[in-house]
């Protein structure tokens, strides 16, 4: 299947979160305010990580049916019922472990008043309950994506993302602001969202046959899933615990300061996300040449991409979020969402041998490098905060994205051919954060007149060394001509 036509499947569904947080978060923050909309924000995040709580098996299904021969449909039915029951078991007793754990991670962790932490405690066996609905779901998207249904997809979470934005907001403005009923609302849109997946499966898998599990099967998923579960598992630590410490020692208003931008900026990894989405499964299905191919191919493209538009960032960050949620707020916001920044297009790259690994076979070696990267992070991460505040959330999520994306290449064999190559858009990335810096102010003239020909030096760079891009520049021109 084509590999630019999945990309374009996860690029669409990637979309919709972001013009729905352009309308919706202006909204969220004046009608709960400030400290409820960074605990509602903990939660949307581990909502949509629950899924992540399931050894690792719906990525396991996911690469097992790639392999598979396409006629062998029986086959993929088993590993179908295998991943889907086990992992409704796993989110049962996951969910029963949050419900007596929750409470103290949500409520007493964070520095909120009395009455918030009450809204919290009381939502959530509404948390609790969404952990099997999301490890069912993550084994529904699995098998789906084995078989390269992206579109499927990334329709069904289209729809599911709308509700998941809109039903909170909903209900903050129809009955009332407070946590115990915009959690349960956010809760419900997720299950409601979760029940055409069911309906997507049955129309590509003939789910005749009654459930079997057999051993030897499951035998082969645990092997290859017990390495992505520790990355699951780890992965959103690093991911959320920047957030949590925040809370901690800041207070939940701080990690809106700190949400918002991370929110915006972390946009630019849509393309790197639908790319790496798409290259999985045929990663898997190709041998060690053309799947190495393939990856410095799609490095090269990425770069060329997201370098411009990095450089954009660094130059209309400040006055878009002046704009946007007011000058007051830009101004504890604006210095994190560019730090982020240069973290993000460093990350993003990275997503390419991180699908190669897996799909080749070795998702130990992801794993192990997570884990190795927990404990430095996470001291550094509360030096940073007790020593110089919110900004050394970012600088430190930023370095440990780098040292991540450094090991991954490394050991994909992929430093020699990707590395130079990338070279130019470090430098151009590097002089427009300086730019960014030197001029402070969201609209000087001294940010345009540095910023504007950065950008248009980094298009140009962008256009001369991707041919890929070159090649979707002039069919462009050529329609709109016709």
């Amino acid at each position: 299947m084509s590999l630019a036509r999945n990309t374009v499947y996860n690029l669409l569904g990637a979309g919709v979160p972001i013009v729905l947080s352009l309308v919706t978060v202006p909204l969220y923050l004046r009608f709960i305010g400030e400290a409820r909309y960074g605990v509602l924000a903990i939660v949307w995040l581990l909502l949509g990580y629950f899924g992540s709580f399931d050894l690792g098996l719906s990525r396991a299904a996911a690469n097992l049916i790639a392999r598979l021969p396409a006629q062998d449909h029986a086959e993929r039915v088993q590993v179908f019922w295998s991943v889907c029951v086990l992992n409704a078991v796993l989110g049962i007793v996951v969910g029963a472990v949050f419900y007596e754990v929750g409470g103290a991670i949500l409520g007493s962790w964070f520095q909120v008043s009395r009455p918030l932490h009450a809204e919290v405690i009381a939502a959530l066996p509404w948390i609790a309950a969404a952990v099997p609905v999301a490890t069912v779901t993550a084994a529904l998207t699995g098998v789906l994506e084995g078989l390269q249904r992206f579109r499927t997809v990334n329709a069904i979470q289209s729809f599911g993302t709308v509700l998941f934005q809109v039903a909170p907001l909903a209900t903050a403005i129809g009955i009332g602001p407070q946590l115990r009923y915009t959690i349960p609302a956010a809760v419900l849109a997720r299950v409601l969202s979760s029940l055409p997946l069911v309906s997507a499966v049955r129309a590509v898998l003939p789910l005749t046959e009654a459930p079997r599990l057999r051993w030897q099967r499951l035998r082969g998923l645990f092997a290859y899933g017990s390495w992505v579960a520790i990355t699951n598992v780890v992965g959103p630590v690093l991911h959320l615990f920047d957030r949590f410490l925040i809370g901690a020692l800041l207070g939940a208003a701080a990690v809106a300061y700190y949400v918002v931008p991370f929110q915006i900026v972390n946009r630019v990894q849509i393309l790197p996300g639908a790319l790496s989405r798409a290259l999985f499964p045929q990663f898997s299905a190709m041998d060690a040449a053309g799947s190495r191919r393939v990856a410095i191919e799609s490095v090269a493209t990425l770069s060329a991409a997201t370098t411009p538009v990095v450089v954009a960032g660094l130059v209309l960050l400040r006055p878009f979020l002046q704009v946007w949620v007011g000058r007051a707020f830009a101004l504890q916001a604006a210095p994190i969402a560019e730090i982020l920044l240069l973290g993000v297009w460093i990350n993003g790259l990275a997503f390419v041998p991180f699908a190669l690994l897996q799909a080749r076979g070795r998702p130990d070696v992801v794993a192990r490098f997570h884990l190795l990267e927990l404990v430095p992070y996470a001291v550094l991460l509360w030096l940073g905060l007790r020593r110089f505040g919110i900004d050394a959330a970012a600088a430190v999520w930023a370095l440990r994205v780098g040292v991540d994306a450094a090991l991954l290449f490394n050991a994909a064999e992929l430093r020699t051919e990707v590395v130079r190559p990338l070279i130019p858009a470090a430098v151009l990335i590097g002089a427009t954060l300086g730019c960014a810096v030197a001029f402070p102010h969201a609209f000087s003239a001294g940010r345009f007149f540095i910023g504007a020909p950065l950008v248009l030096l980094a298009c140009a760079w962008s256009y001369a060394t991707s041919a890929r891009l070159r090649d979707y520049v002039g069919k462009v021109l050529r329609r709109s001509q016709a």
